[in-house]
């Protein structure tokens, strides 16, 4: 039996994709450190700091396929040390010459926050391909429903139509925003840390700052100004912005959801090979929107760790950097899961513009208040249209005749509106402003990357 949903053979593609898995798996994680030993090894016999050949049997040998990771974990058991046990077990596979320049000026910490960050890079790279697939995705919904006339809603209420391919630009332009803070923010987070025990790196003395620059720059990630183990705000940065990238994932999710309600039944999810119900066979149920919703809830409990993950005290805490070994895995995972899935109901969305029109008719004009109150607004001033209106509009809610019928036979409307005008008022698809505009914006925007 699996501890976790993430480990279940079951659930776990529900929870995280494979290639997310990958960045995250255990041998991968220890990879990354040796990868990150074989660096130091390399730039340290660069400069003149250990034997060359030594560095090249380091580099040469760290691979996890070469290590025990039975005594390994063994190990960690008894020292509670997570890199330890790797060290020894890398020294056990080459010569003992090599083998004592191991980890030359170096402390655990730096190597498990530089492998961190070596895996958020890799993570990085698979979240921002995944918003750009599904930033494709909902420009091709605004595109092809640029002019599918739809209610707007406010408050859970009918207000004035809009068009389905507006609400997809509203997503996509946020969905673009979020992708910038990723982007923007990328160089300063993807940045190693080697700074030896306490961040002073007196174990090297002035020759460490070039091997610090010299690493990073090998490793292909950021320099930091002053190297200390306690630095947590780039990692929390790199989560907050994973949560706030799932809550406009988990927002237009929710909105999919709602619009496949069956009194509403405006769009549908893909529902090839879906059973709904066990023991309704009838039912559809929108199980992939609401994943998207869900894996946002999970993903986004994850801020407090990771804002926590800030607090350190004195010049390293344990209490800090061990909370990163299940939330920034667990984050990238739901992360993955939530961009998969979305992706998957954006591309087999059924858009109904039919049902859409219906459910605007459902309230007989009402929809067209703003339109008509502004058509009276230039000839008897707003406030004294907005109070006919609100008035007509309440006779056609309590008396269930036509709001469309009330006002063609006002005679305030018909004294100050000609025919045309009032039928222009009433169009429901001439109420939709300047949405077209803004979507030709939005999707310029895109296609301009």
């Amino acid at each position: 039996m699996s501890s976790t949903a993430f480990d279940s053979f079951y659930f776990r593609d529900r929870f995280g994709t494979a290639a997310m898995r990958a960045v995250w798996e255990d041998r991968q994680t220890q990879q990354r450190w040796l990868d990150v030993e074989a660096a130091l090894a390399e730039a340290e016999a660069e400069l003149g700091i250990v034997p060359a050949e030594a560095a090249e049997e380091i580099a040469r040998s760290a691979r996890m396929d070469a290590i025990d990771t039975s005594s390994m974990k063994a190990e960690f058991d008894a020292t509670w040390n997570p890199v330890v046990p790797l060290v020894n077990a890398l020294r056990k596979v080459i010569s003992p010459e090599a083998g004592r320049y191991v980890h030359w000026g170096a402390t655990s910490k730096n190597i498990f926050d530089t492998g961190l960050m070596l895996q958020i890079r890799d993570a990085y790279e698979l979240v921002l391909g995944e918003v750009d697939a599904v930033a494709d995705s909902l420009a091709r919904l605004a595109d092809e429903h640029r002019d599918t006339v739809m209610a707007g809603r406010t408050h859970g209420q009918h207000a004035i139509p809009v068009t389905f391919g507006f609400k997809s630009a509203v997503w996509l332009d946020e969905l673009h925003r979020q992708r910038t803070r990723l982007r923007e923010a990328r160089p300063r987070i993807l940045v190693g840390e080697f700074g030896g025990a306490v961040g002073t790196l007196a174990s090297l003395g002035p020759v460490g700052l070039e091997l610090e620059a010299l690493l990073m720059k090998k490793l292909g990630l950021g320099s930091a100004v002053i190297p200390v183990k306690t630095a947590g705000d780039r990692v929390a940065e790199f989560t907050l912005l994973l949560c706030m990238l799932s809550a406009t994932l988990g927002k237009i999710a929710q909105n999919i959801y709602n619009l496949q309600q069956t009194d509403l039944d405006e769009v549908t999810e893909f529902t090839e090979g879906k059973v709904g119900s066990s023991a309704m066979p009838h039912k559809q149920n929108p199980v992939a929107s609401g994943s998207v919703v869900f894996l946002g809830r999970l993903l986004r409990s994850n801020a407090t760790p990771a804002l926590e993950y800030i607090h350190a005290e004195w010049e390293d805490d344990h209490r800090q950097g061990e909370t990163a070994w299940k939330f920034v895995p667990e984050v990238c995972l739901l992360m993955s899961a939530q961009l998969h899935t979305l992706r998957r109901v954006l591309d087999g969305l059924i858009v109904k513009p039919d049902n859409m029109l219906r459910n605007l008719d459902r309230q007989q004009g009402l929809s067209c208040s703003e339109g008509l109150l502004m058509a009276l607004a230039e000839p008897i001033g707003r406030a004294r249209a907005h109070e006919l209106i609100r008035t007509l509009s309440a006779e056609a809610i309590t008396t269930g005749v036509a709001f469309t019928d009330i006002v063609s036979r006002d005679p305030v409307v018909n004294e100050h509106l000609s025919k045309d005008e009032l039928d222009k008022a009433l169009d429901l698809r001439s109420q939709t402003g300047l949405a077209g505009t803004f979507i030709d914006r939005v999707l310029e925007r895109h296609r301009a990357g």
